[in-house]
């Protein structure tokens, strides 16, 4: 499962999707959010934290329920 969300330009993080199944679907919806926000990133975690950015996030199988 992944969550998309948007960390904002103070490192804010917004919610964009949440417990999508399949990552290419979820890099999508995070181009597309990317796209709308002007943000022009996507990221995975073990970059560092860029403000203004869309990222997708692998959730861990105990907190996908």
């Amino acid at each position: 499962m992944y969550d998309v969300v948007y960390i904002d330009a103070q490192g804010d993080e917004t919610p964009v999707a949440q417990q999508l199944d399949d990552r290419k679907h979820a890099a999508e919806v995070a181009c597309k959010a990317a796209a709308e926000r002007g943000a022009g990133r996507m990221m995975l975690p073990g970059s560092s934290r860029l403000p203004n950015c869309v990222c997708v996030i692998p959730v861990p199988p105990a907190n996908a329920a």
